[in-house]
């Protein structure tokens, strides 16, 4: 209850103490027109099955630069997915400026009524597969500087919980321990970043460069039911080829999660529409993640583009294992629609263990 009061508490009051800063970005900084975009969802998803919502897209709507993103989704296959995100000011309009302060609230409920457990490791096997209900919760307020046009850094906390039920008995997930893998688990994280982005748009970037570390820990003595200490290091490049259209865009990305008996949905994860799009959704769990992502991006017709892609990754238990040998891979083609403020991505995905379609939005990276 206290973690909730205190996310309220910033949402009611931190935004107006950094409205009256939002004028204080880099005087270079283009006018912003206020508008609105809607766009219904209706669609297809390896993992979630058909679904179906809505996604409400407010810019600066009270002048100040900002931007609120509403999405509600429904699926066949039984997700649940409500999103609301508040951000001052808006992500591409901060983007490449110099800015005293800047705020983003999240709001993400999540419940997949069919989620997919394999077992922890590399070589968990694809017939281990059983289902679960999952239930999060996240909610998280962040505050960043835009130190100078590149260097942006940013500092805030996490809430989350996660509920799980409806699991099989005697199965993978009601043996693996520890008991909060089947039940209710909550955790209050700290989350400290720092970034280089010469990124020509927040968007959909044609050029420029990202390199990011973040950290996140979390401990029983601020309210966590378990110890945790998570550490991401992330590149990012983009490059166009031939024509200022066609961008070559490459990813590489680590994490490494450390602490004493943590439940599943805290360890790094491959699988799914973010990371490996030829296997379902957290098809890999582990203490240690490494990805890479190729992807070849042009124009086709208006607000079309197409995508050709390779994804690969691996997981391991300890840092020292990390290798090169028999990492998971996919190939696949995708289509983008390109709206002012977000994109709308449809991908499809061939692996060793079948084929993935997804549907989300925003670049992949």
């Amino acid at each position: 209850m206290v973690c909730r009061l205190l996310q309220l508490t910033l949402l009611v009051f931190l935004p107006h103490h950094l409205w009256a800063q939002a004028g204080e970005a880099d005087s270079a900084a283009h006018a912003v027109q206020p508008s609105i975009e809607a766009l219904p969802i209706l669609t297809y998803d390896t993992d979630v099955g058909f679904g179906y919502g809505a996604k409400v897209f407010f810019l600066n709507q009270l002048r100040q630069k900002e931007s609120l993103d509403l999405v509600a989704f429904n699926s066949t296959k039984g997700e649940r997915w409500y999103r609301i995100g508040f951000s001052v000011p808006d992500f591409e309009v901060r983007q490449g400026t110099v800015y005293s302060t800047a705020f983003d609230l999240a709001i993400d409920y999540d419940k997949f009524l069919k989620n997919n457990f394999y077992g922890v490791g590399n070589r968990s096997r694809k017939e281990s597969r059983e289902a679960y209900t999952k239930e999060p919760l996240e909610i998280s307020g962040l505050v960043s500087r835009g130190f100078t046009t590149r260097f942006v850094g940013q500092l805030g906390l996490k809430y989350k919980t996660v509920r799980n039920f409806n699991l099989a008995g005697g199965g993978l997930l009601a043996t693996t321990s520890p008991s909060l893998n089947q039940g209710r688990s909550y955790a209050l994280t700290i989350i400290a970043s720092i970034r280089y982005d010469s990124r020509d748009s927040y968007v959909n970037p044609h050029d420029g460069a990202v390199l990011q570390t973040e950290l996140e820990v979390g401990r029983k003595s601020l309210g966590s039911d378990y110890n945790l200490a998570s550490s991401i290091i992330s590149a990012q490049i983009y490059r166009p080829v031939l024509f200022s259209d066609m961008v070559v865009a490459l990813r590489w990305q680590s994490q490494i999660v450390g602490g004493d008996a943590l439940p599943v949905h805290a360890l790094a994860t491959l699988g799914g529409s973010r990371t490996l799009r030829g296997y379902t959704q957290d098809r890999f769990l582990d203490r240690v993640m490494m990805l890479t992502n190729l992807e070849l991006r042009f124009p086709l017709y208006w607000r079309f583009h197409g995508v050709g892609f390779v994804d690969a990754g691996k997981v391991w238990d300890r840092v020292r294992l990390v290798d090169l040998v028999r990492w998971e891979e996919n190939v696949g083609i995708g289509l983008r629609y390109i709206l002012d403020t977000f994109l709308v991505r449809a991908d499809v995905g061939l692996g060793s263990e079948g084929v993935g379609f997804y549907l989300n939005f925003g670049q992949l990276f």
